[in-house]
């Protein structure tokens, strides 16, 4: 009966995902899938092994695959990356959030074709 009055708690959120609430969302990109524990192993043996993944066309892959989101201060001194599963275009699962330097981040968007950041 007196369990009706307990607060909820929540869990703490990790710091580096607080971070990351304070900057602006700079680039998404998609990769293609991968199984979640796979990919977290991969990502934390080496962080640079993101540039292994394959990327991919929303429009042709979008039952199931990875949004990449990258948030990033306004002179590039710090570059947060999440990967967030989406299935059926329904997020399912999220990773950790994790901190990049400047030159993968140019390396990740060299691999979409897109114009790296200058970063001299």
């Amino acid at each position: 009966m007196f369990g009706f009055f307990k607060k909820n708690k929540t869990p703490a959120e990790p710091p580096l995902a607080k971070k990351a609430k304070t900057m602006p969302c700079s680039k998404k990109v998609q990769f293609c899938y991968l199984k979640p524990a796979e990919l977290t192993a991969s990502l934390e043996e080496d962080i640079n092994n993101v540039l292994t993944l394959t990327p991919v066309n929303y429009y042709a892959e979008k039952n199931r695959y990875y949004l990449c989101v990258f948030y990033h201060t306004e002179d590039y001194s710090e570059i947060l990356m999440n990967f967030e599963l989406y299935e059926n275009d329904m997020k399912k699962s999220s990773t950790p959030f994790y901190s990049i330097d400047m030159e993968l981040y140019s390396k990740i968007l060299l691999k979409f074709g897109q114009k790296p950041i200058s970063y001299h």
